[in-house]
């Protein structure tokens, strides 16, 4: 009888870690909380959007401690919704996702009359406009 308890209990760790690996494995696989969550969307794209005014135009900035904390609480976010540190680090630096987010700023600076990724003038003007609306670009920016 004790043999049957041992194995027992061997099979139900075994399924369990192979649901639990499974089970990691899709979120990987596919983060739709994360990509489905509005806060986390909106956040995301204004950090794309900022760092590109920020690479682009040289006379504007990133407000540090502004921009961390940002960045910091949209983490903090996508960790209430059930994903550890490491996975919100994946998906951030998941190469489909940031071409997601890249094109999505194309379009946000296409529809502003940005010519391209190297106008300097167009995201200077963009940089400006957000910083003297105050809005969530624009607070995390500094300059003109």
């Amino acid at each position: 009888m004790k043999t049957y308890a041992k194995v027992l209990a061997v099979s139900l760790l075994v399924t369990a870690t192979g649901l639990l690996t499974t089970l990691g494995a899709a979120r990987a696989d596919g983060f739709d909380a994360l990509r489905t969550d509005e806060r986390l969307h909106n956040g995301l794209l204004v950090i794309t959007i900022g760092r590109h005014i920020e690479t682009t135009c040289p006379t504007i900035e990133r407000r540090g401690f502004a921009a961390n904390a940002f960045l910091l609480g949209l983490a903090t976010h996508a960790m209430s919704l059930g994903y550890s540190r490491a996975e919100v680090t994946a998906y951030v630096e998941d190469e489909a996702e940031q071409d997601r987010y890249a094109e999505l700023a194309r379009r946000y600076f296409a529809e502003r009359g940005v010519t391209g990724e190297d106008d300097v003038d167009g995201a200077c003007r963009v940089g400006r406009d957000e910083i003297a609306a105050g809005s969530p670009i624009g607070r995390l920016l500094r300059g003109g």
